[in-house]
């Protein structure tokens, strides 16, 4: 009898134990302070009166002493914050809970099952920015996109940091390659930034775009689906039913500034009544170029011996 009394109140107390089991509260100017000062920060965003969440945070209290211990984490939670708005996608029905691991600073929406065995290990073994950033000068030095080398498969994505939804997607383009460590390797290029002549290689004309790269080919992912087992599902196979088409050569660096140059104009057409020296500059520069490639390839003539008498 005193066994069973015993099973029971066990039972009872870890009910109670797992039903009130809360994680820190804390607001948003207290997290944006945890960002900046320390290494990791798992958050969860919740909602108030959300079984869901409860569901969540009670994973999320379960495995925060092995956070603590092997990444001295802070395991917090905020309500009803309108900072969750940076990880939510388009009309996405709820909001919350979201989980997101900050890893020196770097967001990583966590979009995988509701388990804390698959949580704890996706923290703990991702500790470092897994998505490497590409720029103009860096692209075809690392990927080796065009010579389809030996540095693997690439996965790209395309952006604009003037886009929205570009944005908000970044931490989950973390999440994958979480998932795709040591399978393929995922980059992203700002096309408004230090990438744009890459961006005019590919010929990207809106984003998001996603490129897959492998042996000398490349695969567009022109499926709207946004979802992360979706995209991981095409790096992982899917892109075979993509066209495929020959990776373009790297541009020259001249070629490169002209592609600036142009770009820059387009994107800020209010220069364009006083950029008349700058336009004179290109053709100036573009016709010497021309110039000299003609002189160079001008074949020189060799006079003749005279004959001697």
């Amino acid at each position: 009898m005193k066994l069973k009394l015993s099973l029971i109140f066990f039972t009872v107390l870890s009910f109670f134990a797992l039903t009130y089991a809360d994680l820190e509260l804390v607001n948003d100017e207290d997290l944006e302070k945890l960002i900046a000062t320390e290494k990791f920060v798992v958050v969860l965003f919740r909602a108030e009166n959300c079984p869901t969440c409860d569901e969540l945070e009670s994973q999320l209290f379960s495995i925060r002493e092995d956070l603590v211990d092997s990444l001295n984490a802070w395991v917090i939670k905020l309500e009803s914050s309108p900072l969750v708005m940076n990880f939510t996608l388009g009309k996405e029905p709820h909001k919350t809970p979201k989980v997101v691991f900050f890893k020196h600073g770097v967001p990583m929406l966590y979009d995988g099952p509701s388990n804390e065995e698959f949580m704890l290990d996706t923290f703990t073994q991702n500790q470092d920015a897994n998505v490497v950033a590409l720029n103009d000068d860096s692209f075809e030095h690392l990927t080796q996109a065009s010579s389809g080398a030996t540095t693997g498969d690439w996965f790209v994505f395309f952006y604009r940091d003037d886009c929205e939804v570009c944005m908000k997607f970044l931490p989950k383009w973390e999440y994958i390659s979480s998932q795709l460590k040591g399978r393929t390797n995922l980059a992203k290029v700002n096309i408004l930034n230090d990438g744009i002549s890459t961006g005019l290689r590919f010929d990207i004309s809106k984003v998001p775009t996603f490129v897959f790269f492998r042996q000398g080919k490349m695969y567009h992912y022109d499926i709207p689906n946004l979802e992360s087992n979706a995209l991981q599902n095409f790096a992982s196979g899917w892109y075979k039913n993509a066209p495929a088409k020959i990776v373009p050569v790297p541009k020259s660096p001249f070629d490169e500034l002209v592609d600036r140059t142009v770009f820059t104009l387009k994107e800020n057409p209010w220069i364009l009544p006083t950029s008349g020296v700058v336009l004179l500059m290109v053709l100036i520069i573009v016709g010497l170029s021309a110039w000299k490639s003609k002189t160079e390839a001008k074949p020189v003539k060799k006079k003749n011996a005279k004959k001697s008498n």
